[in-house]
């Protein structure tokens, strides 16, 4: 398995990292059991002021889910553990910006149909009365029109 390990110098909150690739790693194996969401790699063709810098895995054989690097643990000389949980903002980041959404509130821009609690409106029912201009003469009818 080939990992790429960066330096994520972002937040964790935020959709798109900005990385700085530390290295490239082919011969990485999964720790056997272990869970996708919190997975442990062993590595063992970085060195470790490499693996020092790094706090992010991407994962391309994994779906291409990028993880967090947790903990680094040395198994033996040459050998670590890298305990990782996922990064879902990152690694869902396709299917989180095809969502449409209705947004309640928002800095500059509001939507007054939807009342959010926030903002005071008052709506005062306008009532008119217009005669049909040929009348009724056979039937009544009940008109009514809603809208300006």
């Amino acid at each position: 398995m080939t990992l790429t390990f960066s330096t994520n110098k972002s937040p964790k909150i935020k959709l798109e990292k900005e990385l700085e690739l530390v290295q490239r790693c082919d011969g990485c194996q999964l720790k056997a059991p272990t869970d996708i969401m919190d997975p442990v790699f062993t590595v063992s063709t970085i060195s470790t002021a490499d693996l020092s810098k790094a706090n992010y895995v991407y994962a391309p054989e994994l779906n291409g889910r990028k993880y967090f690097i947790t903990k680094l643990v040395s198994v033996r000389n040459g050998l670590w553990e890298v305990h990782c949980h996922i990064d879902a903002l990152s690694t869902y980041a396709d299917g989180v910006k095809a969502q449409e959404a209705v947004i309640h509130r928002q800095e500059n821009s509001w939507n007054l149909y939807l009342d959010d609690g926030l903002f005071k409106t008052y709506q005062n029912p306008k009532i008119g009365v217009t005669a049909f201009p040929s009348g009724f003469t056979t039937q009544n009818f009940v008109l009514a029109v809603a809208g300006d």
